[in-house]
């Protein structure tokens, strides 16, 4: 006789139940309400770009300018690999500038973003695996395009927000980028930076101090001093090759080329894409592209995998 009140009641619970995860808890719903809105957002942008290069570009960009420049969280980053990083949650963290990333972090959230739009990504490391040389490891994102009704693997890089071209002007394919750097021949690839403002996060400075001089101590301090005496944790910067790699107060394309030298190779620093540090990951066919490409990498013929493209 009491089984409808009972229904009714089980129904009720269920509904409150409900209701509290979404009012008690909204960031549950929120970081993916952010990223699809964010995602429409620049799926308008894009809309506007008329060649995959274009709208490869322009997302580069637009991460390279959203994720914040600093000291990574080591004991979040610690635990995450490509496969379960969630671009929606780590995005509203990045908009709110409440962590910063280094390159490898930021090729994953922007492989996520191309993959999003329908393009088959990749990050690709290069560099020394030995120690003490680990720190002259870098990440980049090979990424699949259509290049005037042909396909074309090209590095976009989102970190130091640049792009290589052939010495014609187009997007060099990654493939005949290596093979100009097996044949020594460089001239045949040009280096395409931009750049982007970004932020630095210093929430201590002294994590810094051991990588500058004197004086760039105190331009560092100087920047970061407010008015008042107190010191910002956060300043914005400009993102690009030059600041990031040829900077007065941390020169690390000199330190990259000196450590190529005690590997006994005299080439530039180009040459260091040459040097993979680990496998790929991305796209789902990334271990039949890490094959292809320790293939040229090893000095096969390019033309002797052109058959199964």
């Amino acid at each position: 006789m009491h089984a409808p009140h009972t229904r009714r009641k089980s129904w009720l619970l269920l509904i409150l139940c409900l209701m509290s995860l979404v009012v008690l808890n909204p960031t549950a719903v929120a970081p993916r309400r952010a990223w699809s809105e964010e995602l429409a957002r620049l799926k308008k942008q894009l809309e506007g770009k008329p060649s995959d290069f274009e709208k490869t570009t322009l997302l580069r960009e637009y991460v390279g300018g959203l994720i914040d420049i600093g000291q990574p969280d080591a004991s979040l980053y610690h635990s995450v690999n490509f496969e379960n990083f969630d671009a929606a949650e780590f995005y509203l963290r990045f908009r709110n500038h409440s962590l910063s990333a280094e390159c490898a972090i930021t090729t994953f959230f922007y492989i996520k973003l191309l993959q999003a739009f329908g393009f088959k990504a990749y990050q690709y490391s290069f560099g020394f695996t030995d120690q003490p040389y680990t720190r002259f490891i870098h990440s980049v994102v090979l990424v699949n395009i259509d290049y005037r009704g042909a396909p074309r693997l090209i590095i976009q890089d989102p970190y130091l927000d640049l792009t290589y071209r052939d010495a014609q002007g187009a997007p060099i394919d990654f493939f005949d980028f290596l093979e100009a750097m097996n044949s020594k021949e460089f001239g045949r690839v040009v280096m395409d930076a931009s750049s982007v403002t970004t932020s630095f996060q210093v929430p201590e400075p002294s994590l810094y101090y051991p990588f500058l001089s004197e004086s760039c101590r105190g331009s560092m301090t100087a920047a970061l001093r407010r008015e008042d005496g107190s010191l910002r944790t956060r300043i914005t910067i400009t993102r690009s090759y030059a600041s990031l790699m040829q900077s007065p107060c941390g020169n690390f394309e000199d330190a990259f080329v000196d450590a190529m030298r005690k590997h006994g190779l005299q080439e530039p620093i180009q040459y260091s894409y040459t040097l993979r540090a680990s496998e790929l990951v991305g796209s789902p066919d990334h271990r039949e592209m890490q094959e292809r490409i320790d293939a040229v990498r090893e000095g096969a013929p390019r033309l002797m995998l052109r058959k199964g493209e």
